[in-house]
């Protein structure tokens, strides 16, 4: 049996938990199977009504000082924003690590990155790439496409918030960040449902500070029927969701005094007419892209003439012609 002084963790793994009880168990072996010792996970139970609660108890019996369980004051749910915050805010960890109740690690993750991090201080985050699976931990393909997921240039850190506000390449189960500069972005942004946390969160701190990315899979994304992440995608919310991510990143941005105004509305331009492009070839249709624009317009007043003329070029501009411009986009700019 693995055990640490609960006093020395240098990585504070976070993972919230509601009605996880398939999956939870193989997550945290996945993580004790580290081959870099000094970490401790927090698992937050986010009102869960089935089994997952007694396994995290059983494991953290097995691994006293390794593994902890706590829960929100009122014992209800409130989405994996607030849990997520409420794990940081009870790490002991100058280091913060994500990953979800279904998802998995391999087991030289954590060592890996941890030594990056030494070797690049001037780097505050990095990440890798990761593969998906199955309900069975079978290699599938996401949307019938996409192998692996996780984009970045190797071998040195940089600023990558004018690429990440274009395209989410980070997946946030592979990221490993200072907890410092968590708190210099007030953790993750508690709102709707279907709002892109991880996004938002990671743009807010791409503007601040450098990340580093390992060009290897670290991690394996679990797609299933109850993957909050497959379920963005499947529904229809994406473009909402995106939206929201929007609104939320860049009225921050404005608001805070470190932040360049004129850059960050230069960057907003271009925002919004991406947002409107990735809506229409998606099949968003005139009743979303009216509602796009009136809520962009009411939070960014500034902005109406980009916002009236990025709706009404994704009004005349047919479906298939939106999909052909992204992809295009997505292949020659790159990240």
């Amino acid at each position: 049996m693995k055990e640490i002084p609960a006093s020395v963790p240098i990585v504070s793994v976070i993972i919230p938990l509601y009605n996880g009880g398939k999956f939870i168990g193989a997550t945290l072996s996945s993580v004790l199977e580290q081959t870099y010792t000094l970490f401790e996970i927090i698992v937050i139970d986010d009102g869960s009504t089935d089994n997952g609660p007694s396994i995290v108890a059983g494991v953290s019996r097995d691994h006293p000082g390794m593994v902890r369980m706590i829960t929100h004051s009122d014992h209800a749910n409130h989405g994996i924003a607030a849990s997520r915050n409420l794990g940081i805010r009870n790490a002991k960890g100058s280091l913060i690590a994500f990953i979800d109740q279904d998802d998995l690690w391999v087991p030289q993750k954590l060592e890996k990155q941890v030594n990056a991090l030494e070797k690049f201080p001037d780097a505050s985050l990095v990440y890798a790439r990761t593969a998906f699976i199955d309900d069975e931990g079978q290699a599938q393909k996401f949307n019938g496409r996409y192998s692996t997921y996780g984009q970045g240039i190797s071998g040195k850190s940089q600023n990558v918030f004018g690429k990440l506000i274009d395209e989410d390449f980070i997946p946030n189960l592979t990221v490993l960040v200072r907890k410092s500069c968590l708190e210099r972005v007030n953790y993750l942004e508690e709102g709707p449902h279907y709002e892109y946390e991880d996004w938002l969160l990671l743009s807010k701190l791409a503007y601040f500070f450098d990340f580093l990315f390992i060009p290897e899979v670290l991690a394996s994304w679990r797609v299933h029927e109850n993957n909050f992440s497959a379920k963005i995608f499947y529904s229809g919310q994406f473009s909402r969701a995106e939206e929201h991510c929007t609104v939320a990143l860049f009225s921050y941005l404005l608001k805070d005094s470190a932040a360049n105004e004129p850059a960050v509305r230069r960057y907003l331009r271009g925002r919004i007419w991406r947002l409107f492009l990735r809506a229409k070839s998606w099949g968003a249709g005139p009743q979303l892209l009216e509602e796009h624009t009136s809520n962009l317009q009411r939070a960014f007043p500034e902005h109406y003439r980009t916002v009236q003329r990025a709706w009404w070029c994704s009004r005349i501009l047919p479906q298939f012609l939106a999909s052909g411009l992204r992809r295009l986009r997505r292949r020659f700019v790159g990240v």
